[in-house]
């Protein structure tokens, strides 16, 4: 994925996990991830069988390839739209994501402190 300076996010290679289906299609150019249209992205970020993109608002919206990593969204197995993260973190200032095969880390902005 590639995130523009417009806040765009772009697709391409092997789409089988990167959130968009799992068709198994490969991509050689970039391409508009249309379900993200209107969401100005700062960060994106792949992880196993998930991406994870951050607003600029601080918001962080995840999808997946619409199996098990659901990520808690409790959507349709065939679901791959990004959902907006919701839990515990959900109101917390998001600066930072990283995506590893199974772990998704979010590093958090308090104004107020701990």
């Amino acid at each position: 994925m590639l995130v523009s300076d417009t806040g765009s996010v772009y697709k391409f290679g092997l789409d089988a996990f990167a959130g968009w289906g799992s068709s198994g299609n490969y991509t050689s150019s970039p391409k508009l991830l249309e379900s993200l249209k209107g969401i100005f992205v700062v960060q994106a970020s792949i992880g196993g069988k998930f991406s994870a993109v951050l607003s600029r608002e601080g918001q962080v919206y995840t999808f997946s390839w619409g199996r098990e990593a659901r990520h808690g969204h409790a959507s349709d197995l065939t679901d791959v739209e990004p959902r907006l993260l919701s839990g515990p973190l959900e109101n917390a200032l998001v600066v930072q994501i990283a995506a590893g095969y199974c772990y998704l880390l979010m590093l958090a902005y308090q104004p107020t402190g701990m």
